[in-house]
Order: structure tokens, then sequence, then C-alpha cells
């Protein structure tokens, strides 16, 4: 059997970096499918996230094109944005084209976002497989195009594409902690402060957008004193809100910046609410763990909100609307209604986090 040439094609921002890195090393990792992969390619733009992620795997060739992004706003400076990106995007379909006979390519993996748009267009020009990835409710419009010409469409929620496979979320292993983990010698000091009587509260807004979130916590945290009788806090800041530091930790907040699957997962162990944004990967992993989870989407995104609800409707979870005006005492009301909720610890089965990859996987192979 000829061996395969993949390139995968989506966003990693954030905490999107994960589920990239965990179906990676699920493909090399694993015999059934390494042995069949010729070489992988991912393709971004230039000094992203996801340049550094794919610099993890020497199987991997990072190739870089331009695209563009489309923006609804109707602005002038909207409108020019959206000319000179309509150019970078047609620049993106030609490279794209060549990159892709040129390496031999056999089958494409897309899970959205604007730079994969032209690589999907290009390798539907050479008719050839293409495999995609929906997380969302509502599904971005890279996917709803990439979805008419897809060889097979897999999603994490039901009745998102026609004759599409409910696998749900990309998550990894990793999150699962173990007593074999080696964590970090400050992240080990920090989780040995906490009291563990205590309602366990995590705060992951992370980087994008969260400043406001984490601001608005603070202000509420100022008027309740009494918290620290019910509450034990954690706050993991992100790489972006460093400068708040200092304010949570005047509060006797045990705060973290930036953490790995394995340290994510301690946290989530342990924690029985958590203040989250919207990110399917996010609520996911949030589920696995039996967390009761706060939903604040970012503003002005339909598709955290409509995560929101669902999660809202499915598991019980509550959502609040940072745009309101009294969002802040709503996430106050929350809170004192919550002050002394304990999550029902359940078993996480490894094996569905396993499943939902190969059964990914098996598609490129087929």
């Amino acid at each position: 059997m000829k061996k395969q040439t993949i390139v995968m094609a989506w966003w990693g921002t954030g905490w999107h970096v994960f589920p990239i890195r965990s179906l990676l090393e699920t493909l090399f990792s694993n015999q059934k499918y390494s042995s069949q992969t010729e070489k992988v390619l991912r393709f971004w733009t230039k000094d992203s996230l996801e340049q550094k992620v794919a610099s993890e795997f020497k199987e991997v060739t990072f190739q870089t094109i331009y695209s563009g992004k489309w923006r609804r706003e109707r602005s002038l400076w909207a409108f020019l944005k959206n000319i000179k990106d309509l150019f970078l995007f047609l620049i993106g379909i030609i490279q794209s084209f060549f990159i892709l006979r040129k390496q031999h390519v056999d089958v494409i993996f897309c899970k959205g976002w604007y730079v994969a748009l032209p690589v999907v267009i290009a390798w539907k020009i050479l008719n050839k497989k293409i495999i995609v990835h929906e997380s969302d409710t509502h599904p971005w419009l890279v996917n709803r195009i990439a979805s008419r010409y897809a060889t097979k469409s897999f999603t994490g929620f039901d009745n998102i594409f026609p004759n599409a496979i409910t696998v749900g979320q990309i998550l990894s292993e990793d999150i699962i902690p173990t007593q074999e983990d080696k964590l970090s010698e400050d992240f080990q000091d920090k989780i040995t402060q906490i009291d563990k009587t205590k309602t366990i509260l995590l705060l992951t807004g992370w980087s994008q957008g969260a400043k406001t979130l984490y601001t608005s916590f603070l202000h509420v945290l100022e008027k309740h004193s009494d918290f620290w009788n019910f509450f034990q806090i954690l706050v993991v800041l992100g790489k972006l809100n460093q400068d708040l530091q200092s304010s949570f930790e005047k509060q006797g907040i045990i705060v973290f910046d930036f953490l790995s699957q394995k340290e994510i997962g301690h946290c989530y162990h342990i924690a029985d609410l958590c203040i989250s944004r919207g990110g399917t990967t996010s609520l996911a992993e949030q589920k696995l763990f039996g967390i009761k989870t706060i939903i604040v989407p970012i503003p002005r995104t339909h598709d955290q909100m409509d995560n929101a609800k669902y999660y809202e409707k499915t598991f019980q979870d509550l959502v609040l609307d940072q745009d309101t005006n009294d969002f802040e005492q709503q996430l106050e009301q929350t809170l004192i209604q919550l002050k002394n909720y304990k999550k029902t610890l359940k078993e996480i089965n490894k094996n569905d986090i396993i499943k939902a990859k190969e059964t990914i996987l098996d598609t490129f192979f087929r």
C-alpha cells in the first residue's frame, strides 16, 4: 500500500493548540498509522503558534502561505482590509496548488479558520480526499464550505452537517492525571497549598479577550471578603494577562500563567466549579471531570454563545452574557448560590478519547 502524504490545515491559537498536538502524537505513536505515513505537512502563517507546535515534531514540515480574512463590519477600514485580503487569498490558493502538487499530497485534514480555505480550494481543484472536523455547535464558514467537498465529515455534536459522523472533541490523553506525571516544582508547590475542604473554583479565561472577564471577577471579589470562607480560588491567566498577576495574588489566590495539558488536568481533577469561555475543547475537558461550569462566551461570537447554550441545556451549566450591563451582579449572585457546591467525582474513560482520534485517522488511509 502506498504511504500517505497528509496535510493538516487548521487554526491552533490558544487552547486549540492541544488538539493539534494530540492528533499528531496519535498519528506518529500508533504503528498502524505511522507505518502508512510518508510525511505530514502543516499549513498556516509564518511565525504563528501553529509553526511553533509543528516544530516539536521532526516528522512535520511547516508550509507558510498567504490568506485573507473576511470582515463583516461596514466601516471603510474593514472594506479596505477585505480588498487587500482578497488578493492575499487568491495568492494563497495559487501557493497551495503548487505546494500540494509538488509534495504529492494524498489527503487534507481541515478543522477550519481562514488560512485553511485556500488549501481546501486548491485541493478541490485537484479533486483529492478532504477530511473535515467541526468542533462547534455552529459551524464556521470555512468548514461549511469544506464539508460540501469533503470525503468524510466529523463533528463534535449531532446534526451539524449532513451525513457527518459525531465523534466529539479531539482531546489529549495527557489531561488524565496519573501518579507518574512529571510536574514542575512551581506547580507542585502551588497545588499543595490548596484547601480541598472548600469549594474549589477555577477561572480559565486564558488569553483571547479575557482581560475584561478577569477584571470583572476581581471587582466581585472586592465586594465579598467572606468568599474566602467558602472558596479556594485558582486562576489561569494565559500569556497575555500577566500584568494582572499581582492583583490576584493580593487576594490570596493561587495564580498560574499557561499550564500544560498534564497540569490543567490536575487542576480539573480537584476543581468543583469553573468560570470558562465557550470554547468547545475547554468545555469538553471540564465535562470529563464532572465540573459545573459558569460559561462566559467571548462577546460578539455566535459560536461560543451557541456552544454555551448547548452545555446549559444538556449539562445544566450556567451561561452569563458579558455584554449585559449587570454582568458583574449576575456573576456575583451565581457565585453566592454555588458557594457550597462540591462536584461528584466521575471515572474518565481514556478509550473514549483515543477512539475519537482513531475514528478520524482511519479515514486518512482508506
